[in-house]
């Protein structure tokens, strides 16, 4: 019975042991996931008519994003015996043509949480990019009625406050989920391409404030730490706060602000080098917090709860948004030589010891409260500690010149986290996630019954998710292989992965989290 289910279960999985047969087998398995799963999708979830009030989140205009982004990966999904379902007009069919009806609120400028004609210019730019085999160029066009969209949305996201009015009341105006943010996010996505001249033209306006709107966020950012400190003193505050609920400074992703910084570090350092220096400070103090409490992040300052029985692990709220935040921070040079701490691994080690233990969510598979959600961060970490391990190394060495000091408190913590150590605790969740509803409807086995998601395919809350996950470990275990087979061969190189087609196409094909990122803005959002 659903009421009998607990918030978690108790984790029986091992990790897997990281060598080229269990990364082959699991290549193997979580292709076949990725198709199954997607005729599923295709078979169940209802064809749009009209776009209606649905938003990335939960509704259609996910499930045709997370099709995109199959198609786009498409070249670290193929299997020889199989090829694979055709993404792309599975997507397509599921994006209508107009656009639709719902007027731009300044209380609703991402394409991610609700009714929005963002959400209809965001897929009508993605299907334009899959049209033409998602290469840029002189070709691909913007519509001008598309283009006016997002400089409207732009005009209002720089009018904004902190605080937004909705449905009589007060709201943050920076949430990943129907914030600026979340615009800030598409037009990073956007600006991955050129296009042809009279579309350049017509968005060099929009592109050209970006900066400005990234100003605006961080400034409401330390607005939100200063309203917090002179209602709560310093003591808790951190550098940059954001309200999700006025008067409530919330840190989860899809809320908060790892989240809104996880979006904010896929600018270019040029622009972020200004903000540099608070940056690194918010996300020591949030590491911070973590410790303080085993590894948790809790929901919100002063402390929120909707009752439940112990800190959410999850991503919305919880420390599976802190490590896509650390994630991020790890592959900024210049941000992670600067203001990286032992902190920093620390938080990291506790964090994912609390969602390896408390990360089996009963909800299920889900990306918002689910397993392949939560396992979804140490994949990120993995390419961090994989692909940038001398820039940490190096920025290690620069702590302890900064604060002169002849070594690192618990070097034994830091030794322990590997590429290995992630990886192998990703791929025994996303393995598992196949046990899930919608995709797995046979009886629960082991004493796990994990629910039906409310919307069982959608993007955020069911199935399209998990594909999405899966997806993005496949690139993962591509690439690892293909380091294999080149080191077998006495080819390994830096130069050499920098030309091999095989490596360059499982690189480009890790997405990062669907809205969030954690590898950079690489065009399919």
């Amino acid at each position: 019975m659903a009421e009998s289910r607990p918030q978690y279960y108790e984790n029986p999985l091992t990790p897997l042991v990281v060598n080229p047969a269990t990364l082959g087998e699991s290549l193997h398995e979580l292709r076949t996931a990725i198709r199954n799963g997607a005729k599923s999708i295709h078979a169940n979830a209802p064809m749009p008519d009209t776009w209606g009030l649905n938003g990335m989140f939960k509704g259609f205009p996910g499930i045709a994003l997370a099709l995109l982004r199959l198609d786009y990966q498409s070249p670290v999904l193929i299997e020889e015996v199989e090829g694979p379902p055709d993404y792309r007009q599975f997507a397509l069919q599921r994006i209508p043509s107009s656009l639709p009806e719902a007027p731009l609120l300044p209380s609703r400028l991402s394409p991610i949480g609700s009714s929005s004609p963002l959400t209809a210019v965001l897929l009508r730019f993605l299907a334009t990019m899959a049209k033409a085999n998602w290469k840029d160029g002189t070709s691909p066009g913007i519509a001008s009625e598309d283009i006016d969209i997002m400089q409207e949305a732009m005009k209002l996201a720089l009018a904004n406050g902190p605080l937004v009015a909705h449905d009589g009341r007060r709201m943050g105006g920076d949430d990943m989920l129907f914030g600026r943010p979340g615009l800030l996010w598409m037009l990073l996505n956007i600006r991955a391409y050129r296009f042809n001249e009279e579309t350049q033209k017509a968005l060099l306006p929009i592109m050209q404030s970006i900066p400005q709107l990234l100003d605006m966020i961080i400034d409401a950012g330390r607005q939100g730490s200063k309203d917090y400190t002179e209602k709560h003193g310093e003591q808790e505050a951190h550098p940059l706060m954001y309200a999700w609920m006025e008067g409530y400074y919330f840190f989860g992703a899809v809320h908060g602000i790892t989240g809104i910084l996880s979006i904010l570090l896929s600018c270019t350092q040029e622009e972020l080098a200004p903000y540099l220096p608070v940056i690194g400070e918010t996300v020591t103090a949030l590491c911070k917090l973590s410790i303080e409490n085993n590894g948790h992040l809790p929901m919100a300052l002063p402390p929120f709860s909707y009752g439940q029985a112990s800190e959410f692990v999850q991503l919305c709220h919880g420390s599976p948004g802190l490590l896509i935040l650390l994630a991020a921070a790890l592959k900024n040079g210049p941000l992670t030589q600067e203001y990286w701490c032992p902190e920093w691994d620390q938080a990291i080690y506790l964090a994912t010891g609390r969602i390896w233990e408390e990360g089996l969510l009963s909800k299920g598979g889900s990306l918002c409260h689910g397993i392949a959600g939560n396992g979804w961060p140490w994949l990120l970490l993995h390419d961090s500690f994989e692909y940038h391990s001398k820039d940490i190394d190096r920025a290690r060495q620069n702590y302890l010149q900064r604060n002169q000091v002849a070594a690192i408190p618990d070097t034994d913590l830091s030794q322990k986290l590997t590429p290995d150590f992630f990886l192998s605790r990703a791929l025994a969740f996303m393995l598992h996630a196949r046990e899930t509803r919608p995709y797995n409807t046979s009886p629960s086995s082991g004493g796990r019954d994990y629910r039906m998601p409310d919307d069982p395919y959608s993007m955020f809350e069911g199935l399209a998710g998990n594909v999405c996950a899966w997806a993005d470990t496949c690139a993962t275990l591509q690439a690892r292989l293909r380091q294999h087979e080149l080191s077998e061969q006495g080819l390994l190189s830096v130069s050499t992965l920098e030309t091999d087609a095989v490596f360059q196409d499982a690189m480009r094909s890790q997405l990062g989290f669907p809205v969030i990122g954690g590898n950079g803005a690489r065009g399919v959002f």
